[in-house]
């Protein structure tokens, strides 16, 4: 899941993750990452990963592509737990 997500983002918002921007990279103040580009990535994320995100991105702003994986893999194996 981290590869493909990391090859959208890539492809989606014309950037390389490299040494300056990293799996830890605040996306929003590398500039990568506005408002729109957020809200894309986040029906992606519910499209492609099955992850039901509503209300609860409010309170969990994912900036960086390790937090939106961890945020993934989370909420994945909540939604399978509740199965």
């Amino acid at each position: 899941m981290k590869q493909e997500l990391k090859q959208y983002m890539e492809e989606r918002f014309m950037f390389e993750f490299d040494a300056d921007i990293t799996e830890d990279t605040d996306l929003f103040k590398a500039g990568v990452l506005d408002s729109f580009g957020y809200l894309s990535l986040m029906g992606h994320i519910e499209e492609t990963y099955g992850v039901p995100l509503g209300d609860e991105i409010l309170g969990n702003v994912m900036v960086s592509l390790s937090g939106i994986v961890g945020f993934v893999e989370a909420a994945r194996a909540r939604v399978a737990g509740s199965r």
